[in-house]
């Protein structure tokens, strides 16, 4: 058994095709199909149930195709470890970042990035916080732009700088000309949630229920978006990041600032504590942190 013939297996698992498979593979299928022959003879059992129509995994070859995933993922972390000994800057490196601030972050740090580390090849990725630390725990992810506090004790958090919450509250409101509020004023108020699943939730929830907000509004929006939209019909307030408030004042909505200093997230780059370019990702937290400070870009947000 080698290390070709485990990708020659899970390509074939994946795809469902033995053609299709050593066309990725970049071999014959006649090679292909003898390869994986002798490593179920080698195993002593099927890998594969074979029809005329349909290519399944058996119950034995399901469980070989997380352990064969796994070694393959271990070997070519050891080739990255190698290469990256001799230049942890170069080749690709996936960031994620949680919906309601990839939107807003990511656009404005990657000319950045992409000006410092040139020789570094972004994959950029929006997903929810949850689906995100578990990208991170499996390795299909380098690093996430994550809310703090992280529970995960395999991830490095680099803190990178602490975001205000503003109220979103229609143009007619009788707060619309206000400078600052309390979130203790808000308390009565109908106030607009994103589904579960979203930090920002989670965040809205923990700061209302310290003012005891009544956060049941019978409504829960999948985008921050949406609720800006909700806003502006007039059927609540929401709270919403400093980054996705426009620069430009928009029509129907006003945002306003929050007094109190609880009434903020802390946002960090997280990476596994293991990760074979901890130096580098250390660097692009640094990257990151010192242009979110700039005056030009502070601005913005």
């Amino acid at each position: 058994m080698n290390l070709r013939d485990l990708h020659y297996f899970t390509a074939v698992a994946e795809l469902g095709h033995f053609g299709q498979a050593a066309e990725r593979c970049c071999v014959s299928q006649p090679t292909l199909s003898g390869q994986l022959r002798k490593l179920e003879e080698h195993l002593g059992h099927p890998l594969f149930e074979r029809t005329t129509r349909s290519v399944t995994l058996t119950p034995f070859g399901q469980e070989a195709l997380a352990l064969a995933r796994r070694v393959i993922r271990d070997c070519d972390a050891i080739q990255r470890k190698a290469r990256e000994l001799d230049d942890p800057y170069a080749g690709p490196l996936t960031l994620g970042a949680f919906p309601t601030i990839g939107p807003w972050l990511l656009p404005r740090i990657t000319p950045y990035l992409s000006q410092a580390f040139p020789k570094t090849f972004f994959y950029l990725l929006e997903e929810k916080s949850p689906v995100l630390q578990s990208q991170l725990e499996n390795e299909q992810l380098d690093a996430a732009i994550l809310s703090l506090p992280q529970e995960h004790p395999a991830l490095t958090s680099i803190p990178l700088f602490s975001e205000p919450f503003l109220a979103a509250v229609p143009e007619d409101h009788p707060w619309a000309e206000r400078d600052t509020l309390n979130t203790v004023e808000i308390s009565g108020e109908r106030l607009l949630l994103l589904a579960d699943g979203h930090c920002l939730r989670d965040q809205a929830l923990e700061l209302c229920s310290l003012q005891r907000i009544d956060s049941e509004a019978g409504f829960q929006a999948t985008s921050l978006e949406t609720l800006r939209q909700m806003v502006r019909l007039g059927a609540g307030i929401t709270l919403v990041p400093k980054l996705a408030v426009p620069e430009i004042p928009e029509p129907g909505i006003r945002y306003i600032p929050l007094a109190d200093d609880s009434a903020r997230r802390e946002i960090a780059l997280c990476f596994r504590e293991t990760h074979p370019r901890e130096r580098f990702l250390q660097e692009l937290g640094s990257e990151i942190r010192a242009h979110y400070r700039e005056p030009l870009f502070a601005a913005g947000c």
